[in-house]
């Protein structure tokens, strides 16, 4: 159900949202929040990726781009009980690339953090691996 309100910024760049709509879409402490922001058309909107009790990294990949390369990737990520909150690709057309962001909550993995870059880096197709903490 989509709600709709007028609301007036209290401070710069500090909202208030009511709270029963809040507690609705689980917008609590320690939540994660996705945040897209087009200042061509002064939008934003935010989308809940995660709630409490999170680990969450950014991993991103540079990939040669060939078919089952994202499959290789997940499912690596899968087999290290890796959970993919969000992700999003994009192709390089003209190197024959693509580039590609997810965030993954790894509070139930099985292996370290630097054994997955290692793991990542052995996919032929993996070009460049970095990964963020999201704090």
């Amino acid at each position: 159900m989509r709600h709709y309100e007028i609301l007036r910024i209290k401070e710069n760049g500090k909202i208030e949202i009511p709270l029963e709509w809040a507690y609705e879409v689980g917008l609590v402490k320690d939540a994660y929040f996705l945040v897209e922001i087009d200042t061509d058309l002064n939008e934003i909107h935010l989308e809940r990726i995660a709630l409490p009790g999170k680990e969450l990294v950014e991993i991103e990949l540079v990939v040669k781009d060939k078919p089952g390369v994202l499959a290789k990737i997940t499912g690596t990520l899968g087999r290290h009980r890796i959970n993919i909150l969000f992700s999003e690709a994009e192709e390089m057309e003209q190197i024959g690339l693509g580039a590609i962001v997810a965030v993954v909550d790894v509070s139930q993995m099985d292996i370290s953090k630097e054994e997955l870059i290692a793991e990542l880096q052995n996919i032929e197709e993996v070009m460049e691996v970095s990964l963020k903490e999201i704090e």
